[in-house]
């Protein structure tokens, strides 16, 4: 259960940290146990995700955490946003919160602009999600902690809640919460996550003229799909690297500088792309492969999921 999982890791956690890291029950259960603990906790909401715990690498972390990551974002807590339970340091407050990754903040950056930074771009996806602070309304947590990644934690935290360890509300209510501020989490994606301005188009996107804010948003989703590097890779295992719509291969054009490289595209119909579902798919029916060119074009078209329709627009010498 996840309320027996969070209540031994910040019941357990403070005192291990006194004890050798390697091999240590509580890291172990901390990437185990409470992992599996908000996974069965989800149940079938938790396909698409990645659920991870850390106690840290080669020795404790200041503060544990579980996350869930939705791949479209990212894959680990140093990059792009999440769902993340922190635990205080002292074991007597555990946080459900949407946070960031601060450590490319930091790179970027810089340590002594990272904390601002992410202070910016929490107040933006506070903003973006304001139907989601009902209930989960805390602009602000205390990890009880002046390490340096706690307070990158501290300062990346956009919502959520906290909770009392030796007072944890019922599983029911737990499982309640995760699943709403998973719902803002995939909102958020849907939104333009951390862009500035997701409705204003992009520079090198065909918007199509005339989209409305929820089309547009549905436009800039489907090219995240399109981009992202585990669906491509799937993408060209199944279909090959030749592209389906005019039959170029980079290979034989470019010679070895082209060799396997091919783009992947969405097809699932735009309007399929709901805010607030998590994103699934099955590369062979969800996916063709396409030249850049093709690609591009197909994206110009009133369907872009008709792939069969582009081919007969195609001009041959």
């Amino acid at each position: 259960m996840l309320a027996t999982a969070l209540s031994f890791v910040g019941q357990q956690y403070p005192q291990a940290t006194g004890e050798d890291f390697t091999g240590h029950r509580v890291a172990s259960y901390v990437r185990g146990e409470l992992a599996n603990a908000i996974r069965d906790a989800l149940g079938t909401k938790s396909t698409g995700y990645i659920v991870k715990g850390s106690a840290g690498q080669s020795t404790w972390a200041a503060v544990p955490w579980a996350s869930i990551f939705d791949p479209l974002v990212t894959s680990g807590a140093q990059t792009g946003y999440y769902v993340v339970y922190l635990f205080a340091s002292d074991g007597k407050r555990v946080f459900l919160s949407l946070n960031q990754g601060a450590t490319a903040v930091e790179s970027e950056f810089g340590r002594g602009r990272r904390d601002s930074v992410l202070r910016d771009r929490a107040a933006l996806m506070r903003a973006r999600l304001s139907e989601f602070l009902e209930g989960f309304d805390l602009p602000e947590i205390d990890l009880a902690s002046t390490a340096n990644l706690p307070l990158g934690y501290m300062a990346g935290h956009a919502l959520g809640k906290a909770y009392e360890i030796m007072s944890l509300p019922s599983e029911a209510d737990l499982r309640s919460d995760l699943e709403h501020i998973l719902h803002a989490y995939s909102a958020l994606t849907f939104r333009g996550g951390l862009e500035p301005s997701p409705e204003a188009g992009a520079l090198d996107e065909d918007v199509p003229p005339g989209s409305s804010v929820i089309e547009t948003r549905q436009y800039k989703f489907h090219r995240r799909i399109d981009r992202h590097p585990q669906a491509s890779r799937m993408a060209k295992q199944h279909h090959g690297t030749r592209c389906q719509g005019c039959g170029l291969s980079f290979g034989e054009r470019y010679g070895t500088l082209g060799e396997g490289f091919i783009e992947a595209h969405h097809l699932k119909p735009l309007s399929s792309l709901k805010e607030g579902e998590t994103f699934q798919y099955d590369v062979k029916k969800d996916f063709a492969v396409l030249c850049s060119n093709c690609h591009r074009m197909i994206h110009r078209t009133s369907d872009s999921s008709d792939l069969e329709a582009f081919k007969k627009l195609l001009v041959t010498a």
